[in-house]
């Protein structure tokens, strides 16, 4: 009896010793990690606890990015061993990180909160190697219980190549350049570009090609035995400005390629079947294209003709007047068009000897300039308005335009047809002709006078109008006012007849012009129109206030041009400042509308600064 009482009572103090001793147990918090990971690959870091945590204290991960997490998960494990009763609790908090650059890293201890008191867990120690070295297909990480084979991933598999239609071109001719990204088959989870940054292209004038509003479908390549995806991210026409060396900058993009990865599911019989699980992994590259640099040419001097344009391409010309008969004072059009494949947007006026006895208006020129193919194409038609003044037998000469050839390496000139006008008297017109006599002055319209019914200025007799101061006063006046007319007439004649300044008295109208329309694209919000129509009207002004043709002048020499010609260095910086902001802002992505309102300001500030300068007053 004794003994069944010595029994009962040990058996009871064990128990209740057992359960104290359980529940003042240590609190445990462990974190694991895989020892060895690649740049950019994604690896789960778990921290593991025998009691649930109310708060988590302090955490860092240096030289890692956390892509989530904490995700929380917890297991209960009850067992009998020598009759006792064994509950074994497990609280787990995973992160998923992911590793910014190579290294050997160093994981802090965690500091978890438990029933109020704080428990630390034990450091790690995390080794980055470089993607491509991220492990073999041999190499398994341990998961939960589940085995991942560690993917291989060669990052040389993506990137950006540049490439030039032509690397010698001559000054002015049209080169076309292409930046395409090939993506291998190693990239099968999805990819995408996240930012780019374009290439800068000084002394060039470019025009981005393509439909920049259609889908960019990828076609199939083949280098070096591999297939690739490729993608023309960006083309472009440029138009070298000056001879020499240039070089164009590479193209930096930033790339997100996902890579599929296959884990293990622990059962080889079901992975054998059913392949196991997949998992994507993330892998960021900083891709970089090749610069491209151009030997240009300059143009050969052999059978240049003195009318030369300065532009290099291939062209058709075509001219139509609207009528060649009609009377004085009426008006008819000279229409004149330049078609090809070149810089169209620079192609100057050209430089017409209209008779004297017309007035003529400055040409409105319209472009129709079409970037959407692989190449720059389009025309640049000039109208101008006549008005004859004087009837008679009149000829407008043939009109001439020079160009290079770069096919055929040789100069070309078109021209046009030769236009006579039949000019009649217009009625009820004073007609005054350089060969006339000025005898037949007739006043129509007045066949038929009233008949006078008062007596008004009635005369004392013996009281003459002839021979007295009156008479002569009125017989000379006619006289001296057609002397009058005459030099005014024939200062008029000799101003249309110097085509330069003519062209110089209105370059101010037709770049306010020019800026009225850019300032129409500016309110509809057209970027790619309006920085070129403020690029033209800038130019445009130049080349017509000093007579310089527009292939003549480009970012490198502009400026010691307009200090030759006594421009002040404030306006020059000014007119500078702003054409390298255009150029940069035209393919910089993303510009703002405030930016275009500025510099549409700078344009106009320029153009009044300088006409101020002369001592020119311009409407605005």
């Amino acid at each position: 009896m004794k003994d069944t009482c010595k029994i009962l009572i040990i058996t009871i103090l064990t128990f209740f010793f057992g359960n104290i001793q359980n529940s003042f147990s240590q609190v445990t918090c462990t974190a694991s990690a895989p020892p060895q990971v690649a740049v950019g690959q994604n690896f789960t870091f778990t921290f593991t606890l025998n009691q649930r945590a109310q708060q988590i204290a302090a955490l860092q991960f240096p030289g890692f990015d956390i892509l989530s997490g904490p995700n929380q998960s917890s297991s209960t494990s009850v067992t009998m061993s020598g009759g006792q009763t064994v509950h074994t609790n497990s609280f787990s908090y995973s992160y998923t990180l992911r590793a910014q650059r190579e290294g050997t890293f160093t994981i802090p201890a965690a500091v978890f909160v438990v029933d109020g008191n704080q428990v630390k867990s034990n450091t790690v120690q995390i080794k980055v190697v470089a993607a491509q070295q991220s492990g073999t297909p041999q190499q398994q990480q341990q998961q939960g219980g589940r085995s991942q084979q560690a993917q291989v991933f060669d990052k040389n598999e993506v990137f950006v190549r540049a490439s030039a239609s032509k690397t010698n071109p001559y000054q002015g001719e049209q080169v076309i350049i292409t930046h395409k990204l090939y993506v291998g088959q190693g990239v099968n989870g999805g990819y995408r570009v996240t930012s780019a940054t374009m290439p800068t292209q000084s002394g060039l004038w470019s025009y981005t090609l393509g439909d920049q509003s259609a889908e960019n479908v990828a076609k199939q390549e083949v280098l070096n035995g591999k297939k690739y995806s490729v993608h023309e991210i960006r083309r472009t026409a440029v138009f070298p400005q000056k001879t020499g060396e240039i070089t164009i900058t590479p193209m930096e993009i930033e790339f997100l390629a996902g890579v599929i990865t296959q884990q293990s599911s622990g059962d080889p019989f079901f992975d054998r079947f059913f392949g196991g699980r997949q998992n994507t992994q993330n892998f960021n590259l900083d891709l970089k294209s090749d610069a491209i640099k151009l030997n240009v040419r300059p143009l050969p001097q052999n059978n240049k003709p003195d009318n030369f344009s300065g532009l290099v391409g291939n062209f058709t010309m075509t001219s139509s007047l609207s009528r060649a008969q009609l009377k004085a004072n009426d008006a008819t059009n000279l229409t004149i068009t330049i078609s090809g494949t070149g810089n169209i947007q620079h192609i100057d006026p050209l430089n017409i000897i209209f008779p004297p006895d017309f007035d003529v208006t400055e040409p409105r020129v319209t472009d129709h300039i079409n970037t959407k193919g692989n190449a720059v194409t389009g025309s640049r038609t000039f109208e101008y308005v006549i008005i004859p003044r004087n009837e008679g037998t009149f000829t407008i000469p043939k009109a001439t335009f020079s160009f290079f050839d770069p096919q055929t390496s040789a100069f070309k000139t078109l021209t046009t047809e030769e236009y006579t006008l039949q000019i009649e008297k217009g009625s009820g017109q004073l007609s005054v002709s350089t060969t006339s006599s000025q005898k037949d002055i007739k006043i129509l319209g007045n066949d038929i006078r009233y008949i006078r019914t008062s007596y008004s200025n009635l005369k004392p007799m013996g009281v003459t109008f002839f021979g007295s101061l009156q008479y002569y006063a009125a017989l000379l006046l006619p006289i001296l006012l057609l002397i009058i007319f005459i030099i005014i007439w024939r200062k008029q004649i000799e101003t249309r007849s110097n085509v330069a300044l003519m062209r110089n008295k209105k370059a101010n109208k037709v770049a306010l012009k020019n800026l009225k329309t850019a300032k129409k694209l500016l309110e509809e919000n057209n970027k790619e129109l309006f920085y070129m129509e403020i690029s033209r009207a800038l130019w445009g002004y130049l080349s017509s206030k000093y007579h310089i043709p527009v292939s003549q002048l480009s970012m490198e020499n502009v400026a010691s041009k307009l200090m030759l010609l006594g421009v002040s260095t404030k306006t020059t910086d000014s007119f500078t400042a702003t054409l390298q902001q255009c150029e940069f802002a035209r393919f910089a992505p993303g510009d703002s509308s405030e930016i275009m309102s500025e510099m549409y300001q700078k344009a106009t500030d320029f153009i009044l600064q300088n006409e101020t300068q002369r001592n020119v007053k311009i409407p605005i």
